[in-house]
């Protein structure tokens, strides 16, 4: 009860609503309509409001973007800008949106028309039926939800309760005014004409309309009496479904006093104003029909038709023939429709009907289509509802109806029955097409029991093809007893240019391809009757004609969307002929009947008979004939002289058209019998003007002719269209524009040639076994134009030019080849190889003879047919050898296998003139190959398969009659003759050559082979043709063997001769005495000269057996063998003799220089490499000076050079959360040599951790064990660290040079103003012009050559107990002084020094002139004021200020611009945020100095952090260390910026001598660094630290909260040269500060935490007993040292025990990295120049080898120094108490304890990705959108932390920013890298800055799916993951990549458009 008072209440509200939503809105109509939407008392308590409220709702369309109604929304309310993209959005998502309520009408009527002037659809209606309504979508979404649930045990009894009250009738609780279909007609959204024009032009008439609307709208609408008494008899008893029926069953629409066409002008012209913006999709539409706008349609006033019609007397039966007549309800009206034709009476079989459909009696209402139950008015109320409540209700039926058989079968029945109204609503009302209900037909039309009920019961195979006639030629979807037989299509209409035609279509092949169906169009006649009306309606549509003179004024896209109709159509027409596959005797005779039945249909159509009707056609007159003159070579010997009777048609001067599908259906049936005999085909085609006119379903004019006259009628449209074809190939149809060169492109293209082109070849093959073969070879001369030519004239024809003619020509002798050697589609049926395989085989050797290609693109050449084939994979798969990618871009492609190549035939269809030539090269090539002859010599021959019975059998029978010959004759005459008076290329004459005697070839293969002892001149042959027949024209040469003994002679075709003599062999071979006989005749004539003997003409050729010789085939592979031998024994020859030849050359060489003896030198030599001892050594390191980018000159000296950096943050750099047992536990399981590969183990660490194998069973039933890849967790954001990081491309510029280029690039910018530049120039970026990297930064390029040496920094005088005891001193001495203000000499002499050594002579000499030379402030007080004047803020001022400035010296240019470079490279630093220092304002003086002195030197560690990282788990050599793996690019940056810090350094401090605030921000970093490093050393402690902190520097960090590489990378620029410190000893200071943090990070985490983790060991080698007692003093010492000086720990003594060994790895995993980082600084900042120490440690683990090729202690040897009293352990006390002197202080206690974290030492990994791109996509599927809750529209996958959210979505943009760039602040820093899951591609993030880039999945044919178009499973490709994803995230180059990109596309929407 309650399920049906829901269906109930859905329909008494729905059937309320309007349909038509575009009416007229009033404020009278408006509350007119809230009046009559009351329901009723009975069910309903409903009070009347005296002032309802009013709802503004706006409806979803597919022509509106969401910010246009936005926008539009926004201006009409007058509202925030929010409100009005929520709005868009909800209509958008739920489908309608209620934009406002209010009480007053009015004012909704203003909003709506702003609204409206979009032409976006908007309502009003009451607030309660819009919430009734809304509570109408709840309860469906109720009904979904109770249909899945169970009661008790039961779990279908929901489910079927829905079924069995759905199929009940509806018990009418309203006054359902709108219930009834088109009440107030539709709304014509399929296309809207401009009317514009017509609006201006009949205003008067529009308003008389509007007036005469709102009058009739205004009436009262009265229910009739029949509807009051039901809703009465409703009111007894609810469950009387009886009574409810026959409330429903005679309920009729209401008349209104208004045509239909009134209404749709009255409502255009409410919704269109003068000027209005036309929709762009429609206004497209409309221009595809190729017509003007038609004139408006008369104003008829009156009223509509009544539904109940009746039938014409040609109806069999008086009872409805359809289901849709059954149903009782009139289709709605398409508005504006044009004049139409009186309508003629349908023909019978258009009014047929089966017995089951005609046969009435007592049916359950359910199967009474004239009984409406609530099923039916759900269905068709689907267009009043939204576009969520449309889809909820679609998915209601499949949950229920649908799945429950029984009821399954009742849906498609009763849809069936309102199929026709539901088309025509489709078709033309529908808003949103793509959630209609008639999507719904798929599923129940492809099961088979259902389209069979429909079709035997409802009569629904002609309802469905009377709905495409009628609406193809109407626009007016009809019944099949509105099908008038004269109408043609409606172009004018818009009908051809509806896409949505091609729904209807899809369902009728779906019910074509059902076997019941097939069944009865094989049995039942009518069917095919309709079917062929169907498709005479395209035939011969869009017709051209040749311009002449002039280009066409106008090229009309008409034949756009005639191609759509008949693309479909042209596939029904395969379908319905495949319907007629015969396999029994009653099959043939059904299989005959057919093809005389569409045989007689297309001559009616050929001759020119429905001209009358079809004016749109190409047929505009009866067809004529002519006969031709007799043929030479036809000429009896009595002299009877044969003529041939041929069509009377000039391609080039009449229409023609190339849509045939009457010929192409016919020849599909042909096609199917391929089995029956030539003769009795021919008895079916043969036809009388009497048969012709019998019974005619229209008038025609058919003419008497001959049956042979109108087979040639029939033949001679596909042979028009080849004409016509090869004139357009020929150049002779340009000036009709690109349109018609499209149009044959799609005719020949690969979709469309197996449905069109190839049907015209088909029907001319038969043509050559049914007709006269004379006949046809003479249809063909005339239609190709070729008369003149095979007679001897080879006058150009006019019209032709030279050229077009030989074009044309050669088409013509192609097209022979083909209608000889096209024998795939020929073979009888019951052959053992299926047609398909061998057109597949076929397509497959001629696609992928050429060259491998990917799956993809082989795919673009095969037609769909092919693809869909079940054999093709595996044939795919037996001819091809398919390679997976190789590379990084590319894609795994098929290669056809050799053996393959040897069925090539380069005159296929389908191939171009290149394509041929290029066909026949490869086949040369590979026979060459094979057979060990010169390509020259190989011949192509065709390889014509025999057919041995069926209707082809005779096939090449045209070659052996005697016009075959004289073709032959006159086209090989012609090059003799072209020769010497046409002007045409020899090569060109030779190419037509070549294909008349490929075709000659063909004809001899073809020929009997006949031994005769006398000479048989009667027999048909054309080996006898050839060497006898003569011509008529007393030539010289009469013969064909005559013309090609000719040829021989003639050098200018030289390349014909081996073709030629081959065609001779074949001659001999068939014909051997007559061959002699021929050649004996040549020489007796005189016409052969000495050479051409007669064994040369009998032998010299390419012997190439015929397929029936035995003898000669065993001979050639004989020959075959053994020329393989001959050429085995040949290589091997050659071979030895090349090797010797080298040895003696060698031995000549060295003879007196090679001694293999070794004395006692090199014996210690070899023994020192063996222990590893190795030598010093020196070498001198150039810095790039190659040519300069822009201006191509060498760089040198003379002018200031440099090459590029890009300098930005990064946050690259991990940390080690230990408190995740996931982090350490990957931390322990660290390789514990990173110098190794690590291919093995990647992904690494958690990104490998996605893999967990399964059980499960196998097709064969056994249980195997399976493993899913599925998505790993990523790294956490939280735990990263940012710095400053550089790299470069290493190209070099000229200063000058740059700032040129900088020039060009803002007036590049200022030029492009909406494009998306890849720079930025607000942020100091460039791109380098070369390689288009991106940069920010220029790196002048000032200094000498370095030195690189070993063991240089290595090897120290001092021991490092006593540097720290005494070494240390004058450190501390010069730190007093620097304290007391004493150290400016000594920094001048440092810099001067440094300056002296590294900087070039000429900036050398200018920099210590100015540090030395100039006078000081204070004996000068002026000086830097009149500095500022007499020169730019930067330079040196002149040493005298008041003498006049001399001109510049090239040293001070050089130092000019090497200040304004640094100041550049200050300026960008502090624009791109790399430095946290901040500066007081200082005097413009000032504002020059070169401040940000310590960020470069972060900058150094940071670059050598992030190159190191990028080297994990990359092999070195053995030997080596990770330096010779880092490219020497890398290395070359490194050094520069090492240098350029210590230049930016001096150049600053050293200007103005000294006077600048670059000095002091260097001394204080020095002082900083020094107390960080000697904290705790006595001298530091006895020298008032405590004081020194309280005062200057209560900003510092304790080194324990610092990086320690960083500060040592800091330190080597700062500290080590202020206080010239040993370097050597300062790295085991930052290694003992490596370790101490260790612990003390370990030490300050939970012990279980810790333990957890612990449980995985990395391939470390086991520590022996001393090692951890060593290490577990000094954890006891540190622990100790800590809880003294600090505080407490979370980790016991006790602990510290059962961690030792855990803890031991730990350290060792987070000391490796460090020493990895030193042994790079120390390389590229002091050139120690590790050498190859050889096999002797190659085992060792890398930690071992690093700490003896730096010369480092081991760690057991640190570990030891921590002894209590050292001054090492001093050293350790002062970080402690420094790092808990910070905790007291506000600003430094967080910052200290921050940075206690320890850099990640792990293999950095990007996440883990599934190895399944759909794991991907399930996995986006659970997660939500952030911000609504919602599902994911655009799901994006961040590859750093494993986040999946919403990516370009407007949900989640917030201040003009999607989700990913919002990620970007939390994650990657100015970095990301993302995948978009439904895109399938990869984005590249910098700074707001984006690329695409294909995604790492491939599919099994290993190529990529962008935007997922193929729809094949993807797989991972790890490689390219690793390479173009990983590796470029590793080395910082997503910027340089985003840069490139952008660089290379210019565009104007900004990168998210690409």
């Amino acid at each position: 009860m309650t399920i049906g008072r829901v269906f109930d209440y859905i329909c008494d509200v729905i059937s309320c609503s309007p349909e038509q939503l575009r009416l007229q809105k009033t404020e009278e109509s408006i509350r007119h309509d809230e009046r009559l939407s009351h329901l009723a008392s009975k069910w309903y308590e409903e009070a009347d409001d005296p002032e309802p409220e009013y709802a503004l709702i706006l409806w979803n369309d597919e022509k509106h973007t969401v910010d246009e109604v936005k926008e539009q929304v926004n201006r009409a309310c007058k509202v925030q800008r929010g409100i009005g993209e929520a709005k868009a959005n909800e209509t958008n998502d739920i489908g309608r949106s209620v934009v406002t309520y209010s009480k007053d009408v009015r004012r909704l009527l203003k909003i709506a028309k702003i609204i409206e002037e979009i032409k976006i659809t908007v309502t009003i209606r009451s607030s309660r039926d819009t919430f009734r309504e809304q509570m109408c979508g709840t309860m469906i979404e109720w009904l979904q939800d109770i249909d899945g649930c169970s009661v008790g045990q039961d779990h279908g009894i929901l489910r079927n309760t829905i079924c069995e009250e759905i199929l009940k009738p509806w018990r009418t609780g309203s006054a359902a005014t709108n219930s009834s279909v088109g009440r107030d007609g539709i709304d014509d959204h399929g296309v809207e004409d401009d009317e514009a024009s017509e609006r201006l032009s009949n205003l008067h008439n529009a308003q008389l309309l509007r007036r005469e609307f709102i009058a009739v709208r205004q009436r009262p609408i009265v229910p009739d009496s029949d509807s009051d008494a039901n809703s009465n008899e409703n009111d007894i008893e609810d469950g009387d479904d009886e009574a409810d029926s026959q409330a429903n069953e005679d309920e009729m629409d209401l008349d209104l006093d208004l045509a239909p066409e009134v209404r749709a002008a009255s409502r255009d012209l409410d919704m269109r104003t003068s000027g209005e913006p036309e929709d762009p999709i429609e206004i497209s539409e409309a221009t595809f029909a190729g017509y003007p706008p038609p004139p408006p349609p008369p104003v008829r006033i009156g009223r509509r038709p009544s539904v109940q019609r009746s039938l014409p007397n040609a109806e069999p039966t008086g009872h409805p023939i359809s289901l849709s007549s059954q149903v009782n309800i009139e289709i709605p009206k398409t508005p504006k429709q044009l004049p139409r034709r009186p309508q003629a009476k349908p023909p019978a079989y258009w009014l047929e009907q089966s017995e089951a459909s005609a046969s009435r009696g007592p049916l359950p209402i359910h199967e009474d289509l004239r009984q409406r139950i609530r099923l039916d008015w759900l269905i068709l109320f689907d267009l009043r509802l939204w576009k969520k409540a449309r889809t909820d209700l679609r998915e209601l039926y499949i949950q229920t109806v649908i799945t429950v058989p029984s009821f399954k079968r009742i849906l498609g029945f009763r849809f069936a029955g309102l199929y026709t109204v539901l088309s025509q609503l489709y078709l033309i009302a529908d808003r949103e097409p793509d959630h209609s209900i008639i999507q719904l037909s798929t599923q129940m039309l492809t099961t088979p029991s259902i389209t069979e009920e429909i079709v035997e019961r409802g009569n629904f195979l002609t309802t469905l093809i009377a709905i495409l006639y009628t609406f193809l030629t109407r626009r007016q979807v009809g019944h099949p007893l509105e099908v008038s037989v004269n109408d043609t299509l409606a172009f004018d209409a818009g009908s051809v240019t509806n896409r949505r035609i091609t729904c209807p279509f899809g369902h009728l092949k779906h019910i074509l391809d059902c076997e019941y169906v097939r069944e009865r169009l094989r049995t039942e006649e009518r069917y095919t009757l309709q079917f062929l009306d169907l498709i005479r309606l395209p035939q011969g549509i869009c017709p051209n004609v040749r311009a002449v003179g002039e280009h066409v004024e106008y090229e009309t896209d008409a034949w756009i969307s005639a191609s759509l109709v008949t693309r479909d159509v042209n596939k029904l027409c395969r379908v319905f002929a495949e319907s007629f596959l015969h396999q029994t005797p009653e099959d043939l005779a059904n299989l005959s009947r057919v093809i005389r039945t569409v045989a007689k249909a297309t001559v009616i159509n050929a001759t020119g008979a429905e001209r009358a009707r079809f004016v749109q056609a190409e047929i505009k007159e009866e067809i004529r004939f002519k006969v031709l003159p007799a043929f030479d070579f036809e000429v009896e010997s009595d002299g009877r002289q044969p003529q041939r009777s041929v069509v009377d048609f000039v391609v080039e001067k009449e229409p023609i058209s190339f849509h045939h599908p009457l010929h192409y259906t016919l020849s599909w049936l042909i096609g199917q019998a391929k089995n029956i005999p030539a003769t009795n085909l021919r008895s079916l085609l043969h036809f009388t003007d009497d048969e012709l006119r019998e019974t005619p379903s229209y008038r025609i004019f058919v003419p008497e002719l001959d049956p042979e006259k109108y087979l040639l009628a029939l033949f001679d449209f596909p042979l028009r269209v080849c004409t016509w074809l090869a004139q357009m190939k020929a150049g002779m149809w340009v000036r009709n524009g690109l349109s018609l060169r499209h149009q044959m492109s799609t005719y020949r293209g690969v979709v469309y040639r197996d449905v069109a082109h190839n049907r015209d070849i088909l029907l001319l093959q038969t043509s050559m076994v049914i007709c006269d073969p004379s006949v046809m070879l003479a249809s063909m001369i005339d239609r190709f134009g070729m008369d003149d030519w095979m007679r001897g004239n080879y006058a150009i024809r006019p019209g032709f030019e030279t050229s077009q003619q030989l074009d044309v020509a050669e088409d013509f002798i192609h097209l022979l080849i083909i209608l000889l050697s096209d024998r795939t589609l020929l073979h009888p049926l019951d052959d053992q190889t299926r047609p398909q395989t061998l057109a597949i085989r076929r397509d497959l050797t001629h696609i992928l003879c050429f060259k491998p290609l990917p799956f993809s693109e082989l795919t673009n050449r095969l037609s769909e047919r092919v693809q869909d084939a079940e054999e093709f994979q595996k044939i795919l798969l037996e001819m091809t050898n398919f390679r997976p990618p190789e590379g990084l871009s590319d894609s795994g492609t098929f290669e056809l296998k050799p053996e393959y190549l040897a069925d090539v035939d380069p005159y296929i269809t389908h191939y171009s003139k290149n394509q041929r030539d290029e066909a026949e090269n490869t086949y040369r090539t590979w026979m060459a190959k094979v057979t060990g002859k010169a390509a020259s010599e190989i011949v192509h021959e065709p390889k014509l398969q025999p057919i041995q019975s069926g209707l082809f059998k005779d096939l090449a029978a045209f070659t052996r009659t005697m016009l075959f010959a004289q073709i032959i004759y006159y086209s090989l005459s012609f090059p003799l003759v072209a020769q010497h008076t046409l002007q045409i290329p020899d090569t060109r004459l030779e190419a037509f050559l070549q294909v008349v005697l490929h075709l000659m070839l063909g004809a001899i293969i073809e020929d009997e082979r006949i031994e005769l002892d006398e000479t048989d001149d009667h027999s048909e042959s054309f080996v006898l043709h050839a060497l006898l027949k003569k011509a008529h024209t007393g030539t010289y040469l009469p013969t064909i063997f005559s013309l090609l003994v000719k040829m021989l002679e003639n050098e200018k075709v030289k390349g014909c001769h081996t073709k030629i003599r081959l065609i001779m062999h074949r001659l001999q071979q068939r014909r051997p005495r007559l061959y002699a006989s021929a050649v004996a005749q040549i020489h007796l004539s005189g016409n052969a000269s000495q050479r051409l003997l007669l064994d040369r003409l009998g032998a010299e050729s390419p012997l190439t057996p015929l397929s029936d010789d035995t003898e000669a085939k065993q001979k050639q592979a004989q020959e075959l063998r053994e020329a393989k031998k001959r050429q085995a024994l040949d290589r091997q020859a050659k071979i030895m003799a090349n090797f010797q030849q080298q040895q003696q050359n060698f031995q000549k060489a060295n003879q007196d220089s090679i001694d293999w003896g070794l004395n006692e030198d090199e014996m210690d030599d070899l023994e020192s490499t063996a222990t590893g001892t190795i030598e010093e050594h020196k070498k001198m390191w150039k810095y790039p000076a190659d040519t300069c980018l822009f201006c191509q000159e060498d760089v040198n000296d003379s002018r200031l050079y440099g090459t590029f950096g890009l300098l930005m943050n990064s946050n690259i750099f991990r940390q080690t959360d230990l408190n995740d047992d996931d982090l350490v536990g990957e931390a322990l399981s660290t390789p514990s040599s990173l110098d190794r590969s690590a291919e093995e183990i990647r992904p690494f660490g958690l990104a490998g951790r996605n893999r967990e194998t399964f059980r499960k069973l196998a097709s064969s039933g056994e249980e195997v064990v399976a493993e899913h890849q599925g998505l790993s967790r990523g790294f956490p954001s939280k735990h990263t660290m940012k710095g400053p990081v550089s790299t470069g491309c290493g190209h070099v510029m000229h200063y000058k040079c740059f700032e040129t280029f900088s020039v060009q690039a803002h007036r590049r910018q200022n030029h492009q103003i909406a494009r998306n530049h890849p720079e930025r120039l607000e942020r100091k970026e460039f791109v380098c012009p070369l390689c288009k990297a991106l940069g920010n930064t220029f790196l002048p390029i000032i200094w000498k050559g370095k030195e690189e040496v070993w063991p240089g920094v290595l090897q120290v005088d001092v021991p490092f107990d006593e540097w720290l005891r005494s070494g240390i001193d004058l450190a501390l001495k010069r730190f007093q002084e620097q304290a007391i203000g004493e150290d400016g000499s000594r920094f001048r002499e440092l810099f001067v020094k440094y300056t002296t050594q590294t900087v070039i002579p000429p900036l050398a000499a200018k920099m210590i002139q100015a540090q030395v030379t100039r006078p000081s402030s204070s004996q000068h007080p002026n000086r830097s004021s009149m500095a500022g004047l007499q020169s730019m803020p930067g330079n040196y001022p002149l040493d005298d200020p008041l003498s006049p400035a001399p001109p510049p010296t090239p040293d001070t240019v050089l130092m000019q611009e090497l200040m304004t470079v640094y100041q550049r490279l200050r300026d960008t630093i502090k624009t791109n945020g790399l430095s946290d220092r901040t500066y007081p304002a200082k005097p413009a003086a000032a504002q020059d100095d070169l401040v940000h002195t310590d960020t470069l030197a972060r900058t150094l560690g940071f670059s050598i952090t992030a190159t190191e990282i990028a080297q994990r788990g990359v092999q070195a050599e053995p030997g080596m260390t990770l330096l010779a793996k880092v490219p020497s690019s890398v290395l070359t940056h490194l050094r520069m910026l090492s240098e350029t810090a210590s230049s930016y350094i001096a150049v600053g401090c050293m200007r103005n001598s000294g006077i600048n605030r670059s000095a002091p921000e260097f001394s204080e970093t020095n002082v900083n660094q020094l107390l960080q490093l000697f904290a705790g050393h006595p001298q530091i402690a006895a020298s008032g630290l405590e004081a020194w902190k309280s005062q200057n520097n209560i900003m510092l960090l304790p080194a324990i909260s610092r990086d320690p590489f960083v500060f040592l990378a800091e330190c080597s620029v700062s500290l080590v040269p202020a206080f010239d410190l040993e370097i050597h000893h300062v790295v085991r200071l930052c290694l003992l500060l490596e370790l101490v943090k260790a612990v003390v990070c370990l030490l300050q985490r939970p012990q279980t935490a810790l333990y957890a983790g612990f449980s995985k060991m990395g391939s470390h080698v086991e520590p022996s007993t001393h090692d951890l007692r060593l290490f577990s003093g000094f954890v006891r010492q540190i622990h100790r040292f800590w809880t003294q000086f600090v505080g407490n720990v979370l980790v016991t003594g006790s602990y510290l025990e059962i961690a030792a060994r855990s803890w031991y790895f730990i350290v060792r995993s987070y000391a490796l990295p460090f020493l990895r980082k030193v042994a790079i600084l120390l390389h590229i900042r002091y050139g120690v120049d590790i050498p190859n120490v050889g096999y002797m440690d190659v085992d060792d683990p890398e930690l071992e080898r690093l700490l003896r090729t730096l010369h480092l202690p081991s760690l057991s040897e640190l570990f030891a120094a921590m002894a209590s009293g050292t001054i090492t352990s001093s050293l350790v006390v002062g970080w402690f108490q420094h790092w808990n002197w910070c905790q007291n202080q506000p600003n430094l206690s967080q910052a200290a304890r921050d940075g206690l974290q320890l850099n990640h030492p792990v293999i950095f990994e990007l996440i883990g990705l599934p190895k399944a791109f759909d794991t991907l996509t399930a996995e986006s599927v659970r997660r939500r959108c952030p911000t609504t809750g919602k599902e994911l529209t655009d799901p994006v996958l961040c590859l750093f932390c494993g986040a999946i959210f919403c990516g370009q979505s407007t949900c989640c943009l917030k201040d003009g920013r999607g989700g990913c760039n919002q990620h970007l602040q939390n994650c990657g820093g100015n970095v990301g890298l993302f995948i978009n899951i439904r895109k399938c591609n990869v984005l590249f993030l910098h700074d707001r800055n984006g690329s695409w880039h294909i995604a790492p999945y491939l599919d099994q044919y290993g190529e990529a799916d962008p935007s997922l178009k193929h729809s094949r499973q993807l797989f991972l490709n790890q490689r390219r993951y690793d390479a173009l994803l990983r590796n470029v995230w590793l080395n910082h180059g997503i910027p340089t990549m985003i840069s490139r990109k952008l660089e290379a596309d210019i565009n104007n929407g900004g990168w998210e458009t690409l």
